[in-house]
């Protein structure tokens, strides 16, 4: 999306980044140890596209040195968001906080352009808003996949006469269920499918575990298989499922394009969802979203209403699949698994690794499986460039990002001839690996862990 880039002049530069509470910028010594992990530094290889470069335009607008203008914002609006700097740091800057801050001064002090108050008006204010807008575009995606277009746009000499963006987006497509995973399963108690129960971790004695499950938005109403094998897991491990009907959004593109105001609302509806119901644990099967989910603090200030709330109360139940299966081996081992060989490849998501520190128990979860040899890409902690919405709003550094990617796959390949799978914890992920190996014609199949691992169950065993 494009900007113009005329500030409002009602409060300075220097007062507006003081008023957020930045002083975590003073945290980083500028010892330049997070700029291979940055894609788009290498990438462009220019200073002012790293972290460290980044940091500094950012530290010069808090102290009123810059001003709101292109030569410092757009930088600003090239970084993926990935958060692979913060695990490279030794000094614990929390980048991924400070950029999202400063996204959202930009957002609510610079004038934006007719195209993108559209945009914003009809996509994150109207249509992740609205569960029967997201149902709606899910069934018209859904209509227009079996007409055949994607296929005709993609495999034939049609593509050529279309930009290669357009063309590339047809493999971006979500495979829409046409329906709302929450609304068919709202409010229900689904018990567990097994007569074992979990052992509670701060209990010795055992315990049946009641988790809610966050549905998310595009994922709720396509890729419908992630949300029924992560309940058919859930409750064969003996765990009680809620899935809320008045959940919303996480709020993750909101944050990450600056629509912190959005953010809040989404934070204080799913606060009302979930806390009042008591869970255990928060289940998320979408990386991006478990970390906007686990940071919601970040969003309200000190001197707000809402920042009493009991944030950290909530943030804490919130989980991952993969790490809260992992949590539980025992109960892995007793579930009826197949065993027959196959090797399988594995790519971290970075909002899993980088922002929720998550990588090690996935690994062993998928390791521990009878039959299944995990081999992780060689560069697996390294971004597909799906970012949210930034293959769409930057094609071009996308798809570079992507290239990389996709290269270290075929050579993982390449090394591992007999791998038939490849699989990613994040559904944009998911979408933007599938779109790059469909279109260098890498002959995987690409599932969420989740999914493959509901295909190695027995369908008669619990």
């Amino acid at each position: 999306m494009s900007m113009k880039f005329s500030q409002k002049k009602a409060v300075s530069t220097k007062e507006l980044f003081r008023a957020a509470e930045f002083e975590n910028i003073l945290k980083c010594v500028h010892c330049g140890l997070c700029l291979e992990s940055c894609p788009t530094y290498r990438e462009l290889d220019d200073e002012k596209d790293s972290p460290r470069g980044r940091l500094y335009l950012m530290r010069g607008l808090w102290e009123g040195e810059l001003e709101l203008e292109p030569a410092v914002l757009e930088p600003l609006s090239r970084c993926l968001d990935c958060r692979a700097c913060e695990s490279a740091c030794p000094s614990g800057v929390p980048y991924g906080e400070l950029l999202e801050k400063t996204r959202g001064i930009i957002l609510e002090n610079s004038a934006q352009s007719l195209k993108e108050r559209v945009l914003r008006s009809l996509l994150l204010k109207g249509l992740f808003r609205s569960t029967n807008l997201l149902t709606l575009a899910s069934r018209l995606l859904k209509i227009y996949a079996a007409t055949g277009l994607p296929k005709l746009i993609t495999k034939t000499f049609v593509g050529k006469l279309l930009p290669e963006s357009f063309v590339f987006q047809q493999h971006l497509l979500p495979d829409c269920s046409g329906q709302s995973f929450k609304r068919k399963h709202a409010d229900q108690v689904l018990s567990p499918l097994s007569q074992e129960k979990l052992k509670s971790e701060t209990q010795k004695s055992k315990t049946q575990l009641r988790v809610g499950m966050f549905s998310g938005c595009i994922m709720d109403v396509s890729e419908a298989a992630i949300h029924e094998s992560t309940l058919t897991l859930l409750r064969r491990f003996g765990c009680e499922v809620v899935v809320p009907g008045n959940q919303v959004c996480c709020g993750a593109l909101h944050v990450h394009s600056g629509d912190r105001k959005t953010s809040r609302e989404f934070a204080l509806k799913n606060l009302k969802a979930f806390e009042p119901r008591h869970f255990d644990a928060i289940i998320t099967n979408a990386a991006g979203c478990g970390a906007q989910l686990k940071e919601y603090h970040h969003l309200f200030s000190g001197g707000t209403t809402e920042v009493k709330y009991d944030w950290a109360g909530f943030e804490n139940k919130i989980v991952d699949i993969l790490e809260f299966l992992a949590r539980f081996p025992e109960f892995m081992e007793k579930l009826d698994w197949r065993e027959e060989q196959d090797v399988v490849l594995y790519d971290a998501p970075c909002h899993l690794m980088h922002a929720q520190q998550v990588d090690e128990n996935p690994r062993k979860l998928l390791s521990s499986l009878p039959g299944v040899s995990l081999v992780p890409l060689q560069e697996s902690n390294w971004c597909c460039g799906s970012a949210g919405i930034y293959n769409l709003v930057q094609p071009e550094l996308s798809a570079a990002v992507l290239n990389r990617k996709t290269e270290s796959i075929r050579q993982t390949l390449f090394e591992n001839p007999q791998a038939t799978t490849i699989v990613t914890g994040n559904p944009g992920c998911l979408y933007q690996i599938r779109a790059g190996i469909i279109s260098k014609d890498i002959q995987l199949r690409i599932l969420h862990p989740v999914v493959y691992l509901a295909e190695r169950l027995k369908k008669n065993g619990s």
